[in-house]
């Protein structure tokens, strides 16, 4: 006997929309799904406009144009992607960088200030991952799947000797010339002809009340001044969260770039509305290795400071790499009445954390830490950490829970953490004031030869807090998987420089 068939019309609206939330899960076109009905056009519209990829082209076609006009309240995430047209930076990418962004902020600033967009803001060359860096990849922020070469396939970089790669293996590493081309500064070279008329500039622009997150992810390898940063944030009224993923200063400006950082933390209490910030100084120590740059960071203390002052104002902060937590925790001490009344999360990284650290050093900054939470009421969660290759350290206070799950502390890492008896004692007045208890303390260890960046460092460390985005993340894994191994003889492959060589070990993320 046929099955009844039941009107679409006749199901209740929570049945309807609960089909309609499964669909996604079944593959498929499902933006070809709207075609149905106009009910279920009037349904799946949201899902398929909620996140869109906006590039220049599209930005500037009138069609795309009354598309976003039309639309505009289904968006919750644009990934913006300026794509240049070429390796490097001249002026006629920087003008076509001005017009790109003129032309975004002035068409955003027409929507309603809801303040929930999502602008995630990418700026890079299809042709970048087609010469030294076959092992880049661009994504949008909420691409949870592979990651996409806009075109390039891994397996095509089989053989490209000039570029140092050699069946799959990448046996040597960029020269300086070729790192500077991809890392170039943007809007470094024109059209402006001096930072202030750039500054002057990017006030001028119309005001996007509409976005409350922006992100500034690692992808995007062009340096942005934090000046240019500082000054385009203040076109975001209803700002939320920021999440700031910069590449790490390698050449001679590291000193400025160190005081502009200054400038931008200092900023950030001017947004009244700003509750999370994400900070997060990538790098790859092979760069370093080019350049003939100190391995290790040595954070800038001005930089630690002031944006100890500047989290006063913060619920959520994780700040990696560009400042150290040692320094951090060292202001409170000369500003005894600080309270950090909203906090609830704090991730920072810290030098000290290695296995050849100074034990009275380790303590020092852990007490100061504690110090601190105690002035932190609303403190749930304090992870400091550190990581690189063969690195990973953390300590992690959490905070007991209403379900009678006491306060813990959690030491894992490579290698061996001993807390000294003031530490403990330090910390045990801190669960007291949040939860009248007193701390469990947690061990356990990582095997070193796991860890070959702090990409993996963050992994396998299990941080609860989010120090950079997750697709972030999985590229960092991903890059680093290409092992380092002894530069083969310069004669063997002349005209390449006889650096630091590679060979291709790319696996799925996790694996």
């Amino acid at each position: 006997m046929a099955m009844d068939t039941i009107s679409w019309n006749r199901f209740p609206a929570e049945i309807q929309n609960m089909i309609v939330g499964l669909l996604p899960f079944l593959g498929g076109k499902y933006s070809q799904l709207a075609a149905v009905s106009p009910a279920w056009r009037s349904m799946i519209e949201p899902h398929n406009f909620a996140e869109i990829s906006l590039t220049v082209p599209r930005l500037t076609d009138p069609d795309s144009q009354a598309i976003l006009a039309r639309k505009r309240n289904h968006i919750r995430y644009i990934w913006f992607r300026v794509e240049l047209k070429q390796w490097g930076l001249d002026e006629v990418d920087n003008q076509f960088i001005v017009d790109a962004f003129q032309k975004l902020f002035t068409t955003l600033s027409a929507w309603e200030p809801r303040g929930d967009l999502v602008l995630d803001i990418s700026v890079y060359s299809p042709s970048d991952n087609q010469h030294w860096f076959k092992y880049l990849s661009f994504s949008s922020d909420t691409d949870i799947g592979v990651p996409s070469h806009h075109g390039h396939e891994r397996g095509a970089i089989a053989n490209d000797p000039a570029h140092g790669w050699v069946t799959r293996q990448h046996i040597h590493a960029p020269e300086k010339p070729a790192v500077e081309h991809v890392f170039d500064e943007i809007m470094g070279r024109g059209p402006f002809p001096d930072y202030k008329a750039e500054m002057r500039w990017w006030r001028s622009l119309p005001s996007v009340p509409v976005a409350g997150v922006v992100l500034f992810r690692q992808q995007t390898r062009r340096r942005w001044n934090s000046l240019a940063i500082t000054n385009m944030l203040t076109r975001f009224p209803n700002i939320k969260e920021i999440c700031y993923e910069p590449w790490r200063e390698l050449g001679d400006m590291k000193i400025l770039t160190d005081e502009w950082n200054q400038k931008l933390i200092q900023s950030f209490p001017q947004r009244g509305s700003l509750r999370k910030l994400i900070i997060f100084e990538n790098f790859d120590q092979s760069y370093a290795e080019i350049y003939q740059a100190p391995a290790i960071r040595v954070p800038s203390r001005a930089v630690s400071e002031r944006l100890a002052r500047t989290s006063l104002h913060l619920e959520i902060l994780s700040a990696s790499f560009m400042v150290d937590a040692s320094r951090f925790f060292a202001a409170p001490q000369i500003q005894d009445s600080w309270t950090w009344g909203k906090l609830t999360s704090l991730a920072l990284t810290s030098n000290v954390l290695t296995g050849d650290a100074d034990p009275l050093h380790v303590d020092e900054m852990l007490q100061n830490a504690a110090a601190a939470a105690s002035k932190m009421p609303r403190l749930n969660i304090m992870e400091l950490w550190n990581g690189k290759k063969g690195v990973a350290m953390l300590f992690r206070y959490k905070r007991a829970r209403e379900d009678g799950q006491p306060p813990i502390i959690t030491i894992r890492g490579t290698s061996e953490l001993a807390l000294g008896a003031g530490v403990v004692e330090a910390w045990d007045m801190v669960a007291y004031q949040h939860c009248h208890s007193k701390v469990v303390i947690q061990t356990s260890s990582i095997d070193p030869k796991g860890i070959r960046s702090h990409g993996d460092a963050i992994y396998q460390l299990g941080l609860l807090t989010e120090v950079t985005r997750p697709v972030s993340l999985r590229q960092i894994i991903d890059e680093n998987s290409v092992s380092r191994l002894r530069p083969s003889p310069r004669s063997a492959y002349p005209g390449l420089s006889a650096c630091r060589s590679y060979c291709v070990a790319l696996k799925t993320w996790f694996s």
